[in-house]
């Protein structure tokens, strides 16, 4: 089992929630899970960090989840 912050998974530099996951898809699915009950609570740094991944490009997003995954790999 692995944690991170929400911050270190794309979430907004403020959130500091810790997900786990035993996989890199479980740990992302947590995260989801994590950013939509924040949007359902009307957090509007975590649905300012949604849309910028919505806006990106197929490029951008995947540079993003490399990322992401670099840090997991490394946790």
């Amino acid at each position: 089992m692995k944690t991170l912050q929400c911050k270190d998974l794309g979430g907004p530099e403020t959130c500091e929630a810790e997900i786990t996951g035993n996989s890199f898809e479980e740990m992302g699915n947590n995260c989801k899970a994590h950013v939509m009950e924040q949007i359902q609570l009307g957090d509007e740094a975590h649905q300012k960090e949604v849309e910028k991944m919505q806006k990106a490009s197929p490029e951008e997003q995947k540079a993003m989840f490399a990322e992401y995954e670099k840090r997991y790999n490394e946790a």
